[in-house]
């Protein structure tokens, strides 16, 4: 998007890469913290490793979608946002 807020053709779905690829590293972050941590410590490293797909995910949340792809793309950063993507995932979300 320009700072006049258009899109270029194909933003949505490299956009749409890029969360894919920050969601994978918070999970994987998330599933490498210690078991001993403390509740304050693990709800600080969860939010440190959830923050660069939820600015991908409210990026694209701010997009409008046309095509059946980045109607997806988009539910999916709706789910990431909302905190439901895990529950919901399925491995083709985003294609």
């Amino acid at each position: 998007m320009d700072r006049n807020g258009i899109v270029f053709e194909g933003e949505m779905n490299f956009l749409g890469i890029l969360l894919q690829q920050a969601m994978t590293y918070s999970k994987a972050k998330i599933d490498a913290l210690p078991d001993d941590i403390t509740v304050d410590d693990e709800f600080t490293a969860i939010d440190a490793a959830s923050a660069p797909a939820f600015a991908i995910a409210q990026t694209i949340s701010s997009l409008s979608a046309q095509s059946e792809t980045e109607i997806r793309i988009k539910a999916t950063a709706a789910a990431w946002i909302e905190g439901t993507y895990w529950t919901n995932a399925n491995s083709g979300a985003l294609n």
